[in-house]
């Protein structure tokens, strides 16, 4: 198994360092949840091993931003953990002198959740109507990834998409995928290009790695583990880098928004109030 991660390691070494005419950056889909950190541990090792090993130029010039969406009505126990995962990155990516940064991004003042709602009078979310997630998670994101290839020309979008997690991700993988290549064009976005570097990993491989070795910014992954333990549900998370129509809902998500109509239930809040969270009963 860990001869498995190491292989992903070298595979993004050998990305990362690919003589681009322009360092192409890389954007990381951030949620923080299981899928996510693994990506960005595997990537944080790889940066650490360019640094190592590689000789110069091909250094630490390339950046890597950890995006991650707010939608300001988030579940509010997400949000505080999310707020600390970003700042722990934040500040071990500066101590250990990584091009890694993070960038949060929230939504247009006439894009948020409440001025739809109560101030223009859209209904809420359902299931014929989902205009929330474009609006409060799709394009903040894409809004980032625009200046960004506006800036250098082409930038490399990296998912935590894998297979494995369902026959609707596995078929969505393969439609887009070229044989014999890493990258495959976004589908919405020009000049945009996408990464799937654990798309094989298995879901037993994923809480492995999160459980087996330390986090490299200094988190506790212990905590990330109880969050899902705690607010068992469908194994599903909210997109917030979409690159096919695939990903057009978040109906189903593990950790949504409290506000979400979508679904009859919230079934990870529900949990997080059978396991103590008893507070959040009002939302």
């Amino acid at each position: 198994m860990e001869k498995k991660f190491q292989d992903i390691i070298d595979e993004l070494v050998d990305q990362y360092t690919y003589a681009d005419k322009t360092e192409r950056p890389w954007i990381i889909g951030f949620s923080g949840g299981k899928d996510s950190t693994v990506l960005l541990t595997l990537v944080w090792r790889a940066l650490e091993k360019v640094r190592k090993e590689m000789p110069f130029p091909y250094q630490l010039r390339r950046p890597v931003y950890v995006v991650c969406v707010d939608t300001m009505v988030e579940n509010p126990i997400i949000e505080e953990y999310i707020d600390d995962v970003l700042s722990k990155i934040e500040q071990a990516a500066r101590d250990n002198q990584l091009p890694i940064f993070v960038k949060k991004t929230i939504p247009k003042i006439e894009a948020t959740y409440w001025v739809n709602v109560l101030g223009k009078g859209y209904p809420v979310p359902n299931t014929v109507f989902r205009w929330c997630t474009d609006k409060l998670k799709i394009r903040p994101t894409l809004s980032f990834i625009t200046e960004q290839v506006d800036e250098k020309g082409e930038a490399i979008v990296l998912i935590g998409t894998r297979i494995s997690e369902s026959s609707n991700r596995a078929k969505t993988v393969k439609r887009h995928e070229i044989k014999g290549k890493r990258l495959t064009k976004h589908t919405n976005h020009q000049n945009t290009y996408v990464y799937s570097p654990i798309k094989n990993l298995h879901l037993e491989e994923v809480w492995y790695l999160i459980n087996a070795f330390p986090s490299p910014w200094g988190y506790d992954n212990s905590k990330l583990f109880k969050i899902y333990a705690d607010a068992s549900a469908d194994d599903y998370e909210c997109p917030s880098v979409v690159t096919d129509k695939s990903h057009s809902s978040c109906g189903q998500s593990r950790f949504g928004c409290w506000t979400c109509t979508v679904v009859k239930e919230d079934k990870s809040m529900s949990a997080l109030i059978d396991n103590g969270e008893d507070w959040m009963r009002p939302l």
